[in-house]
């Protein structure tokens, strides 16, 4: 049944993101085709419409990501008329909320890798190539350790930070929609007080791990050492690690005690 339920909330999600993906990389395409010719003065600045016009729209790909997920399926299929025969499926709470999890981040994830093709396709070349090796090699020289890792460390932050602010939406939702009136309202005060949370704990707990370190002195330095770098990189990701179990947490409490439903 969760397989059901995930492929339903998928393509629920994905309803209106391929048309912007398509636009997206359309505009990618065309930016590089008119870059051939960018001595030209005129082509050169429809080069630059095109480009920007792009990165607009990757921007627009991830605001219907996160909205998408958000409100036309988190939000509507709970607390709108389509709550009600959600709620009358043979599932638990738990596996619907997990169900929206698990979509929400295979859309994420798409949307990510549409994007970053369609960099690639703007500004893909030999010469991009050889300073993307050579600032790895700056990278791995000053910090001491290997660059693939380190970026596989940066990405793995992100994501999890995506899958912490995620599950920080999805609470709110369920905590704002737990009171009789303005649901809207208090759905946007619940995500700030989460937010807030979030923040000052983070800033709380990497300053006691570089206290214990010994590297305090460097958090608020011009330059920081390799040593110090790694360190809240490392800690950074174990936070969202906890913040994403946190989250899921909460929200799956909430949500099991009930939905209020207009």
């Amino acid at each position: 049944m969760l397989k059901k339920l995930i492929k339903y909330d998928f393509k629920k999600m994905f309803q209106v993101l391929p048309y912007f993906y398509i636009a997206t990389v359309f505009f990618a395409i065309l930016t590089r085709v008119v870059n051939i010719w960018k001595d030209i003065q005129f082509i050169f600045i429809l080069g630059q419409i095109f480009q920007g016009t792009a990165i607009a729209l990757m921007v627009n790909c991830l605001v219907n990501t996160i909205l998408g997920i958000l409100i036309r399926s988190f939000r509507n299929s709970f607390y709108s008329d389509e709550g009600y025969l959600t709620h009358t499926l043979p599932v638990t709470k738990s596996k619907l909320l997990l169900s929206k999890f698990i979509s929400a981040i295979l859309v994420l994830l798409i949307t990510v890798t549409v994007s970053l093709a369609s960099l690639m396709i703007m500004f893909y070349s030999k010469e991009f190539v050889e300073l993307f090796k050579q600032t790895l090699n700056i990278v791995e020289t000053g910090l001491n350790i290997n660059a693939t890792l380190l970026l596989f460390l940066l990405a793995l932050v992100i994501f999890f930070q995506l899958s912490a602010m995620l599950l920080m939406g999805f609470a709110s939702i369920v905590k704002g929609h737990s009171y009789n009136n303005k649901k809207i309202l208090k759905t946007f005060i619940w995500f700030a007080i989460y937010y807030a949370f979030a923040s000052v704990i983070s800033l709380v707990i990497v300053a006691l791990v570089l206290l214990i370190t010994g590297n305090i002195a460097e958090l608020l330095a011009s330059v920081m050492q390799a040593k110090t770098f790694i360190i809240i990189i490392v800690t950074g990701l174990v936070i969202y690690i906890g913040y994403t179990a946190l989250f899921y947490y909460i929200a799956n409490k909430l949500f099991n005690k009930g939905v209020n439903l207009d």
